[in-house]
């Protein structure tokens, strides 16, 4: 009986079943949730043949919305970006996005900003993806948000979204409308075409005080179709409601509400997953259903690591009248588990992110990202010093709301060990570079190499929502390269710097690493680690030269994790 395994299982291990892992060599019979750790929400998936592709929301980061690719929806690699060109789009906001396949064309949908909606294409999901095509929304009396695609048996493509606007209140209607993909150019961009009604489902189940209902997605088996919401908000009243209809052209009266929903929902708290909703539905070629859907791990009633994706079985549950209903796991309780019965497919390991990233490549490996979209990269060269990145300073300050000289990578796990090793020569105070842990600019800790009167000095922000004095600062003698480190245990960062990597010492106190929390921070995303240079509103010709940087995951005993 796996039921009472994997309970008791969850029970015992709880939130930290996500900090261990198998080997790769290992075949194992069960899978860990996350399937991906950190920053990567309202995942949405789709299958060709035997391979299955995801993506996720991204918001101001850049490149935009990751592009993924599995063959045992377990082990997962990314494969690109489907907004990676700096002018792509007029602001980078990227909210909840779609991919679909049809016909050898892969479709990404999302949300530029709330009711600019748009759309690309590939025929290969790694790139290149097309310039955005828009849809032909009035938004001043329609807000789509969260739009998905479904193409009918007839080739007809339908569009499903949510609006806000329809009732005048922050409450969210579910619609659907017929939409012709070919795109007219318009007032000097490229736009789709609604055909048609536009007809409004649903405003929600009622399955809590606000419904928000939105995340639809249509999807058609054993003859009839069904629509997937998300409702109660992104936070811990999340759930999943499912709705079903014969014809997607009939009366909106015909569309019937799954009597047992919400089909998934952690609302009542006693599961280390929390948030669980905006999901998405795919079946495999041996006609197994599976769900990935965003959920959060809270620690103490907080989480930093963002909204992350995980897996969990579907299965179809009759209904007494001739039909079928989809059920979360109905086999344990309807939740999400932190570790269950892995997909019956070939097991396939993919390549691993190395912990240690050289910088030998021409280019960042694709789980660098920026803070919003630079104008250039003119301030970046993996070139100058063949084996280092190279940060020239700009005159960008951490705390601005712009794009700063920031590259970072998600933070994945509750603990973790970052080490990196540069070189950075100035004579001037407001000359900085060093390391930064940050959720947005007006959230971070950084640790700065700087110099004054000849000395050089290794000097700790922290920033809760507006700038603040230096923590600490601790001198480094001699020249040469610099170390600098953090180690994270929970909610406890400690910072270190020295001019060896076996002798560093701590700069200031131990940090409540809380405020890089989306509860204290706010916002939809989740914290990042990186590299950072400025000279601060003043122009430089400085550089800092970034040797490597490396990322461990550890375990809460402070050992090594293997494999993740």
């Amino acid at each position: 009986m796996k039921n009472t395994l994997f309970r008791e299982a969850n029970e015992v291990l709880g939130a930290d079943l996500s900090e261990v892992s198998c080997a790769a060599s290992e075949v194992p019979e069960n899978y860990l949730n996350p399937i991906l750790p950190g920053f990567y929400p309202d995942p949405s998936i789709c299958r060709v043949e035997d391979t299955f592709y995801l993506v996720n929301s991204s918001f101001e980061w850049f490149p935009g919305v990751p592009v993924f690719r599995s063959r045992d929806l377990v082990n997962w690699e990314q494969i690109g970006h489907a907004i990676d060109r700096i002018g792509m789009l007029k602001e980078l906001d990227i909210w909840a996005p779609t991919i679909r396949y049809h016909e050898g064309v892969f479709y990404m949908v999302t949300t530029e900003l709330p009711g600019q909606v748009f759309f690309v294409t590939a025929t290969d999901p790694a790139g290149p993806w097309s310039d955005p095509v828009y849809v032909e929304i009035d938004t001043a009396k329609v807000s789509a948000i969260d739009p998905s695609l479904y193409w009918d048996d007839d080739g007809t493509c339908w569009f499903a979204a949510n609006d806000r606007l329809r009732t005048g209140t922050i409450k969210h209607w579910v619609w659907i409308q017929k939409i012709d993909l070919r795109p007219v150019e318009r007032n000097g961009r490229w736009e789709a075409t609604f055909r048609g009604e536009r007809k409004y489902i649903s405003e929600g189940s009622g399955v809590g005080p606000d419904n928000y209902a939105e995340g639809p997605h249509i999807f058609k088996t054993m003859g009839k179709y069904f629509l997937l919401i998300a409702e109660g908000g992104t936070w811990d009243n999340h759930a999943m409601s499912v709705l079903r209809t014969d014809d997607l052209n009939g009366p909106v009266d015909n569309w019937e509400r799954n009597p047992a929903n919400p089909i998934l929902t952690h609302r009542d708290k006693t599961s280390p997953i929390s948030a669980t909703g905006h999901a998405d539905f795919v079946d495999t070629s041996k006609g197994d259903w599976w769900s990935v859907h965003l959920g959060v791990r809270k620690r103490d009633g907080k989480h930093r690591l963002g909204r992350e994706t995980f897996l969990v079985p579907v299965e179809w549950v009759p209904d007494g009248k001739g039909s079928y209903w989809p059920a979360y796991n109905p086999d344990s309780g309807h939740q999400t588990l932190m570790v269950d019965r892995r997909p019956d497919l070939p097991w396939t390991p993919v390549p691993g992110v190395p912990e240690r990233e050289e910088f030998d490549a021409k280019q960042l490996p694709l789980h660098w990202n920026f803070y919003n979209e630079p104008k250039n990269f003119d301030w970046l060269s993996l070139s100058d010093h063949p084996g280092h990145l190279r940060i020239r300073l700009r005159q960008e300050k951490a705390a601005d709301q712009g794009n700063c000289g920031f590259v970072g990578r998600r933070q994945q796990h509750h603990n973790f060990d970052v080490v990196t090793r540069f070189e950075f020569t100035t004579d001037k105070a407001n000359e900085v570079a060093g390391l930064m842990a940050s959720i947005k600019f007006s959230h971070q800790m950084r640790l700065e190499l700087t110099h004054r009167e000849g000395r050089r000095y290794a000097i700790l922000h922290v920033v809760a929502g507006k700038p603040a004095d230096p923590v600490a600062e601790l001198e480094l003698e001699g020249k040469g390269p610099v170390y600098f480190a953090l180690q994270a245990r929970d909610w406890d960062y400690q910072f270190l710097a020295g001019t060896s990597e076996n002798d560093l010492r701590a700069v200031g106190g131990v940090q409540d690493a809380r405020i890089l929390s989306s509860e204290i921070a706010e916002g939809f995303t989740g914290s990042y680690i990186g590299l950072y240079a400025s000279s601060q509103g003043v122009e430089s010709s400085a550089y800092a030269d970034y040797d490597w940087f490396e990322y461990k995951p550890v375990e809460q005993a402070g050992k090594r994790v293997a494999g993740r």
